[in-house]
C-alpha cells in the first residue's frame, strides 16, 4: 500500500518576482509624470483636488494604469485639478495655487492627460537635481522625453530665462505649429503632427543634443548660454511659470540625468507609445 502522505510538503515553492516596468534596468535620478505606471517603485501616481470642495487626495495605479475608478469616484461630475505629481513615491512636480492647476478630469470626464490651457503650470521646484541644471554646464547629461496632444503655443518643458541669449533648455510649440528646442540660447525647429500624441526626446551626452519625434532623429544647435541659478525647471510655461504658458495636454513628462542608449531610448519611447 503507498504510504499516506508522502511528498506532502515537498512540493517546490513557488517564487513570486515583482512585476518589471520601463525604468526598472536604467541608473538615473529622475524626476517624471506619467498616467501608466513607469516604476517597479511607483505606488501614487497624482494629488488631485476636486471642485466641489477642494478637498484633495492621492490616486495611485490599477495594475499599470492610474487608477481612473478612484480618481472619478472622488471628483464626481465636477473637475479634478492636479496638486501634484509622484515619482517613485517622492512629489516630482506640484502646483499650490489653483487657478494655475492642470486639469485631469472636466466635468466628470477622465482626460487622460493633464490639459494645460489658461496659464496652468507645474513646478519642479528645482534648478538642478542630479547632475543636470538643463543645462550649461558642460559635464552632465540628460534625456527629457515629453509625450504631448493638442498642441497650440507654448511652453512644454524646460529651463527658461527672459530672453533667448539666457534660455538653457526649453521646447515648446510656436504659433505656426513648429516644435522649438532652445539649447544654450540657439535655437532649432522641426514638423511635427499636429493634434495627435507626440513623443519628443532630447538626448545631451555631454557633446551632442539630439532630437527625436516619435523616434525620427532630427539635428538641434547648442550655443553658449551661462550657467543660471535662478530659473527652475518647469513643466508648462517658462521663466519660472510668469509667461509663455503651453495650450494643449501632458501625458508624460520624464527628466533623466543619464544620456540614454539607443536601445534604452527606443524601449521607451515604445512603451510609451503603446501604453499612452
Amino acid at each position: 500500500m503507498p504510504s499516506l502522505g508522502l511528498g506532502l510538503g515537498l512540493h517546490k515553492q513557488q517564487t513570486f518576482k515583482k512585476p518589471s516596468f520601463i525604468l526598472d534596468d536604467i541608473d538615473a535620478n529622475m524626476l517624471y509624470f506619467s498616467t501608466v505606471k513607469l516604476s517597479s517603485n511607483d505606488t501614487l501616481a497624482v494629488r488631485v483636488r476636486r471642485s466641489s470642495d477642494n478637498a484633495e487626495k492621492d490616486i495611485g495605479f490599477a495594475g499599470k494604469a492610474l487608477d481612473v475608478q478612484d480618481l472619478l469616484s472622488f471628483v464626481g461630475s465636477g473637475n479634478g485639478y492636479i496638486v501634484s505629481t509622484y515619482s517613485q513615491g517622492t512629489v516630482s512636480s506640484s502646483q499650490n495655487s489653483a487657478n494655475s492647476q492642470p486639469l485631469i478630469v472636466e466635468n466628470g470626464v477622465y482626460l487622460g492627460a493633464l490639459k494645460f490651457s489658461g496659464a496652468r503650470w507645474l513646478g519642479t521646484g528645482v534648478t538642478r537635481f542630479g547632475n543636470t541644471g538643463l543645462f550649461a554646464d558642460a559635464n552632465e547629461e540628460f534625456t527629457v522625453i515629453t509625450v504631448t496632444k493638442n498642441e497650440r503655443q507654448g511652453t512644454i518643458i524646460g529651463r527658461a530665462g527672459s530672453t533667448r541669449s539666457d534660455r538653457t533648455f526649453q521646447t515648446f510649440i510656436e504659433t505656426d505649429g513648429k516644435l522649438t528646442v532652445i539649447a544654450r540660447g540657439a535655437s532649432t525647429s522641426t514638423q511635427i503632427s499636429a493634434n495627435s500624441k507626440n513623443i519628443i526626446t532630447c538626448v545631451w551626452d555631454r557633446s551632442n543634443l539630439s532630437g527625436y519625434r516619435d523616434g525620427e532623429f532630427f539635428s538641434i544647435e547648442v550655443g553658449s548660454a551661462a550657467e543660471q541659478t535662478d530659473q527652475r525647471i518647469i513643466v508648462g510655461a517658462r521663466t519660472n511659470g510668469i509667461s509663455y504658458f503651453y495650450e494643449g495636454d501632458i501625458a508624460a513628462f520624464i527628466i533623466l540625468d543619464k544620456a540614454l542608449t539607443t536601445e534604452e531610448r527606443q524601449k521607451l519611447e515604445n512603451y510609451l507609445k503603446q501604453n499612452l
